[in-house]
């Protein structure tokens, strides 16, 4: 099966527009491998599932969330399959002309056209009795951050938590300070939701249960930049990331005992990587997430 589930108690079961108290939904992020991610919601989308009283995401797990909030079951899968493939969005060598290598502006510019408008509405709509938010990591301490987005600041925050440090420059300014992809300091932010008194986690994975605590996400940027005479920054990103990676998974494998975690996650490395996948590729690991939101649900309901 495409998830670990060792325990999720039947009387958890409820209506599916009812958030159910303690019940947290986490998901990772992975740039373009987030298409998997997408597949799980749209699933859930379909069959009317959510239970859930906290959501939090990081970076492509963030918009994702998002889409699942505003219920528009395909969105996701869009704007990974259309804008992030866009050679508007990721050049490396515009960093050679002090310009931004992936265009974060340009993508949720095109987010917020008429025709592909997240509905923020019903997002808010939907979160009377839920809480959603969104990770992001402070550029001049690496602290975690987490926001929670509302009609006024939706697009910001979601921007600051998908900012690639240096391939975004500085990051997204809020307020005082600049921020940068949440997954530098909260890759999959599960001590969160249990810290926030979740007792029941939904963990959604875009890399095999267990995989190297060496995440594509910091390796992609290394392969990336380190001909750039910035390998000492890079590498020091790198071991933050890993540090925090290594602490969540820690965490996962031996949680505490009054709370229960799901993962769901590919069974084999997805053939989307941070940028630059195929079309097949997308393709496949959209239908693989669709197929274990459904495995899920089937388990999880007991049908």
């Amino acid at each position: 099966m495409p998830y670990s589930a060792a325990k999720l108690s039947q009387s958890s079961q409820c209506l599916p527009t009812e958030p159910m108290q303690n019940t947290a939904l986490v998901a990772e992020g992975g740039g373009q491998r987030g298409i998997f991610t997408a597949g799980v919601l749209d699933s859930w989308l379909h069959s009317g599932f959510n239970p859930f009283d906290l959501l939090i995401g990081t970076s492509a797990g963030a918009q994702n969330l998002s889409t699942y909030m505003t219920c528009q079951k395909g969105f996701g899968r869009h704007s990974i399959t259309s804008f992030s493939k866009d050679p508007k969005f990721f050049k490396l060598s515009r960093t050679l002309i002090g310009k931004h290598a992936v265009d974060l502006d340009w993508y949720f510019k095109q987010v917020d056209q008429a025709e592909n408008k997240l509905n923020i509405a019903c997002g808010e709509e939907r979160l009377i009795r839920r809480q959603l938010l969104f990770s992001a990591t402070k550029a001049d301490d690496r602290s975690a951050t987490f926001f929670e987005p509302t009609k006024d600041n939706w697009l910001t925050v979601l921007k600051a938590s998908s900012a690639l440090p240096i391939l975004y420059k500085k990051g997204v300014k809020i307020d005082d300070h600049y921020y940068v992809d949440g997954g530098l300091s909260a890759p999959i932010p599960v001590e969160e939701a249990y810290q926030r008194g979740a007792k029941r986690i939904v963990v959604i994975r875009t890399i095999p249960k267990d995989a190297n605590v060496q995440s594509p996400w910091a390796h992609k940027l290394k392969s990336l930049l380190c001909n750039a005479n910035r390998c000492p920054k890079v590498l020091d990103l790198i071991t933050h990331h890993e540090n925090a990676y290594q602490q969540t998974l820690n965490f996962i494998a031996q949680p505490p005992d009054d709370v229960e975690i799901v993962q769901i996650y590919p069974q084999q490395a997805l053939a989307s990587g941070l940028v630059g996948s195929s079309d097949q590729s997308l393709n496949d690991d959209y239908h693989l997430g669709f197929s274990a939101g459904l495995s899920f649900l089937k388990h999880y309901q007991g049908l």
